[in-house]
């Protein structure tokens, strides 16, 4: 439903700012890791866009714009869940990301003082403070890294699954 209902709301967007399509300069679209699916839709969506009038997209780390919210110095981890009890992780020091993106188990030993979004279904609710990504941040990162993360090559533009897609199968320790 997503990918017959994303063209319409851009649209009613655009047509709310009295906008057209041809006044847009760059595209900021989350770039992953999440949903297979929703990065698919989202990023084809994008691409089709940015081809149509000729600019270029900028791929704003998911993980990033959740963190965009969080003020905290020192270590802790921002955390998606991605299904069964396996999440997205990546560390942060003071607001910079201080490690690689990792799909793994969740560890409630390894991963405290974590921040998230859907992990209900590996921990307590009290156990994280919920990071929801946004569209605002997705924005304002995009402009503060415009000039690091802007692309024109739209052949360069993937979503980051951060792992293959295997169906039913879990990482194990």
């Amino acid at each position: 439903i997503h990918g017959e209902r994303l063209p319409v709301i851009v649209n009613r967007i655009l047509s709310n700012q009295s906008m057209e399509d041809s006044e847009l300069n760059v595209i900021a679209v989350s770039a992953g890791p999440g949903s297979y699916t929703g990065l698919r839709i989202g990023m084809s969506l994008a691409k089709g866009l940015a081809a149509a009038v000729d600019i270029p997209i900028i791929s704003v780390p998911t993980l990033e714009v959740m963190n965009a919210g969080i003020f905290r110095q020192g270590v802790y981890w921002v955390l998606l869940h991605s299904h069964k009890n396996v999440v997205f992780a990546q560390r942060f020091c003071s607001g910079k990301p201080d490690s690689e993106i990792e799909c793994e188990l969740f560890s409630g030993e390894k991963y405290l003082q974590r921040f998230g979004f859907n992990l209900d279904t590996v921990c307590d609710s009290s156990e994280y403070e919920s990071t929801p990504p946004s569209a605002k941040f997705v924005g304002e990162l995009a402009l503060q890294f415009y000039d690091i993360w802007v692309e024109s090559d739209l052949n360069q533009i993937t979503p980051n699954y951060v792992t293959n897609f295997n169906l039913g199968k879990t990482p194990v320790n």
